[in-house]
């Protein structure tokens, strides 16, 4: 399997790159991973509870650097990655994703605290 690329050179051209993987051994590398990191939250729940609030702390980081752009232009208010340039647009869809993911994992373990 192949991953392409398409970038446009200085005169417009259009340069497409082929990069070879393999999606095993992306699939095996995070296995490996969670194998090694999954004892550690099973001896130690406490760091479960760190996670949600990584996340969040990562989405808002991802969003004010992408609002920055705008703030720069001088627009204050804006709604919507419209105004934004394509890396900060894209930028922004990932905080807000991982905003959301986060507010969602902090809603479920609060909810399994309290049902314990």
């Amino acid at each position: 399997m192949s991953l392409w690329l398409y970038k446009r050179d200085k005169s417009g051209k259009n340069i497409v790159w082929q990069v070879d993987f393999d999606p095993i051994s992306v699939m095996v590398i995070l296995g490996l991973l969670a194998a090694l990191l999954s004892p550690s939250f099973f001896r130690d729940p406490s760091v479960i509870g760190i996670f949600p609030f990584s996340l969040l702390t990562a989405g808002l980081a991802c969003l004010i650097i992408s609002k920055i752009s705008l703030y720069k232009k001088g627009i204050w208010f804006s709604f919507g990655p419209g105004p934004m340039t394509k890396g900060c647009a894209k930028l922004y869809k990932i905080a807000y994703s991982l905003l959301g993911i986060g507010a969602l994992l902090l809603i479920v373990s609060l909810s399994a605290m309290r049902g314990a």
